[in-house]
């Protein structure tokens, strides 16, 4: 076979190699001319038809391109993929929703791994987006079900995989549209991607959710529900069955107000189980230690002499919050080493403040003496009292306040991870007056105050 390969269009055309073609092929000239020119034809057609597939090919990934870029989807009632708090990279919440869904009074939330779905792999996690299958063959006749029923099916999930780079938002999101086509019904989604202000159990995805997502109409918790498999559960609360990682989900439901099921009770009618909270319940303890109002707040740890304080506490145990009410107000002045960076910068900025006539309040943790005697030998160098604060709030109850404040702040002021308060159990030692707290130590118990009803509230949710 005569090959062509090596020859361009425009060679095609040239008359070396119309003469080249005659010698080779034996056609006369008279036929010749015609078949060359439909020869011509068709190879112009074939390489423009190439480069249309090309550039429609191209089109089409471009397409695709900038409908993930608005956050469109393939599957239908208006649904789009949006962030909360920035972009894929390092938003704080994911969102699935609609401006074409109508409201709803009533709702039906979920968690998403080992409730609606499971790996396909039998792996405790998937291997990608496409390893998963559905809990149960009830899972799609429930949800349909319910969506039939006038129910807003809602996945609330976290997804604290993302903020540590072990998956991708485009994975989660890819997972996420292929359950739903799956269910072939609409589902709003909600994934908080670390450990934020919208991660369970705070009720965060579901305020936005509500305040957001739904029309503007009010749902009607009585009549609404959550599943999730992370209730608390014990080892072997069914046989061979692990303990639950956590309860958060129940937890969840607790916080927002809602019904709680396990995938075992909703699903498989299966009867509830024995379960724990696993942490301090704030409502009790409000009961046992009521909260005072600051009208009532007759509290006065303020020196009229000039002094040193040092306060000492676990983190999120109330310090802060101590010398902002009662020793700024009377002119202390706050040295920080979180704020300020170094001890030595530290020693310096209260050296000049001493030296003005202030007093100075030291708030940090200290848990050790040696973390605490600079500022006892910078008080004898100044020859002025040195008093300790310590602060007797019980760690769980400090773990409780530490996500109370984030939620309370709205990220702002972000919890302090566990190894800060490992590093504080390691390194405390109980402060004495031997030490050199001329002014003695005073201990202080934490009392409830708070600014607003909605702090109260918040403060009785449950946290994990």
């Amino acid at each position: 076979m005569l090959s062509l390969a090596r020859f361009s269009i425009k060679r095609y055309a040239e008359p070396a190699f119309y003469d080249f073609l005659l010698k080779k092929t034996g056609i006369a000239s008279q036929h010749f001319s015609f078949l060359h020119n439909q020869l011509i034809r068709l190879i112009s057609l074939t390489i423009m038809t190439g480069r249309t597939k090309r550039k429609a090919a191209t089109d089409d990934a471009a397409e695709v391109k900038a409908k993930k870029v608005r956050g469109e989807t393939g599957i239908g009632h208006g649904l789009k993929w949006s962030n909360v708090g920035g972009s894929d990279a390092n938003c704080s919440l994911i969102v699935l929703s609609s401006d074409t869904l109508g409201g709803v009074s009533k709702v039906a939330g979920f968690d998403i791994d080992f409730t609606v779905i499971k790996t396909a792999s039998g792996r405790k996690f998937a291997t990608g987006a496409t390893d998963w299958e559905f809990w149960d063959e009830q899972v799609t006749v429930k949800l349909k079900q319910l969506n039939k029923d006038g129910y807003r099916v809602v996945f609330f999930t976290n997804q604290g995989g993302i903020e540590k780079k072990k998956v991708t938002p485009q994975t989660f999101k890819t997972k996420a549209e292929a359950i739903i086509k799956g269910l072939d019904i609409p589902v709003m989604v909600f994934a908080s991607t670390g450990t934020n202000q919208y991660r369970k159990p705070y009720t965060g995805m579901w305020d936005y959710f509500s305040e957001n997502c739904n029309q503007g109409v009010v749902v009607k918790k009585s009549e609404s529900l959550y599943v999730g498999d992370a209730a608390g559960r014990a080892k072997n609360w069914a046989k061979d069955k692990p303990k639950d990682f956590s309860c958060c989900d129940r937890m969840f439901a607790s916080n927002v107000g809602v019904k709680f099921y396990t995938p075992e009770e909703f699903f498989l009618n299966q009867p509830s189980v024995p379960f724990e909270w696993r942490s301090i319940d704030a409502k009790d303890f409000l009961k046992k230690n009521p909260a005072i109002s600051a009208k009532d707040d007759k509290s006065d740890y303020a020196s009229k002499k000039q002094e040193v304080i040092i306060m000492v506490g676990p983190p999120a145990s109330g310090k802060s919050t101590f010398r902002q009410r009662y020793l700024e107000p009377d002119g202390y002045v706050v040295i920080n080493r979180d704020t300020l960076g170094t001890m030595e910068k530290c020693l310096k900025i209260a050296r000049e403040k001493i030296q003005l006539g202030k007093s100075i309040v030291a708030d940090n943790t200290n848990p050790s003496a040696s973390s605490r005697a600079h500022f006892i030998s910078l008080a004898k160098e100044k020859d002025i009292p040195c008093r300790c604060i310590w602060l007797q709030t019980p760690l769980e109850l400090a773990h409780h306040l530490n996500m109370f404040r984030q939620k309370q702040t709205k990220d702002s002021v972000r919890r302090v991870p566990d190894v800060g308060y490992n590093i504080f159990k390691k390194n405390f030692e109980e402060p004495t007056v031997k030490e050199g707290f001329t002014g003695g130590v005073i201990k202080v118990n934490f009392t409830p105050r708070f600014d607003n009803k909605t702090d109260e509230e918040l403060f009785q949710h449950w946290t994990d």
